[in-house]
């Protein structure tokens, strides 16, 4: 399997970007950073020809855009695209939205939400036809489940759950699915259940579909499990 991972520099998506290369497939690794971390560089003197890095800072268009480009040099088309870079800012976790740091807010969706969008945008005319794109979003999204923590977060990840089953309505060629991780064990969530590398092994599964999944229900958990709305 060819697959592009965007997010790669640590949590998540580091451990499917290490978990895609040791079952022998070939990567493709977008981070947000001038030069690629030294968890990459160490991946990629590891594995050679398998894995490639390259800058994909999902707030720059020009950025995603060059980093399709060479990731289409590299590995021709792609089998599966996984979005997982998001952030939830300390701003959001310290203010209700009516005293919310606006500035915080529109970061996050450029990233948590604009962000998927511009990968799709670039990385579609590189998918193989069958191909699956996963946007990793969250449990925090449904119009009934309302809370006052992180609203620019809740929102952004509600809004990038729906952008699949747009695009699933739009482009018959590729499947897209909203995925919740889990609650992974990671900096932005110490007090999770899983880690890191439990989630990246089903976000494989779907990938390659060794866990069946239909676009008609395209908001999963990392399990292939139907999440609500």
């Amino acid at each position: 399997m060819r697959a592009v991972v965007i997010g790669a520099s640590r949590g998540l998506g580091l451990a499917l970007v290490k978990m895609l290369l040791e079952e022998g497939h070939t990567v493709a690794a977008g981070y947000r950073a001038h030069e690629a971390p030294e968890t990459l560089r160490a991946l990629s003197a590891r594995y050679g020809g398998k894995l490639l890095t390259g800058s994909a800072d999902v707030t720059s268009e020009e950025d995603v855009k060059s980093f399709a480009e060479t990731a289409a040099s590299f590995m021709g088309k792609a089998d599966a695209l996984c979005v997982v870079a998001g952030i939830n800012l300390p701003g959001d976790r310290a203010h209700h939205l009516q005293d919310c740091v606006f500035a915080d807010i529109r970061m996050t969706f450029m990233v948590n939400t604009l962000g998927p969008i511009l990968a799709v945008k670039y990385f579609y005319p590189v998918m193989e036809k069958g191909g699956k794109v996963l946007i990793i979003t969250s449990e925090a999204v449904g119009l009934r489940n309302a809370y006052s923590g992180t609203p620019g977060y809740a929102l952004s990840k509600t809004a990038a759950t729906k952008v699949s089953g747009i695009l699933n309505a739009s482009a018959e060629d590729v499947d897209f699915y909203s995925v919740h991780p889990g609650r992974v064990i990671s900096d932005m969530n110490p007090n999770g259940e899983i880690s890191a590398e439990e989630s990246a092994a089903g976000l494989i599964g779907i990938m390659t579909g060794t866990l069946p999944v239909s676009r008609k229900v395209w908001y999963i958990d990392y399990k292939g499990n139907p999440m609500e709305m």
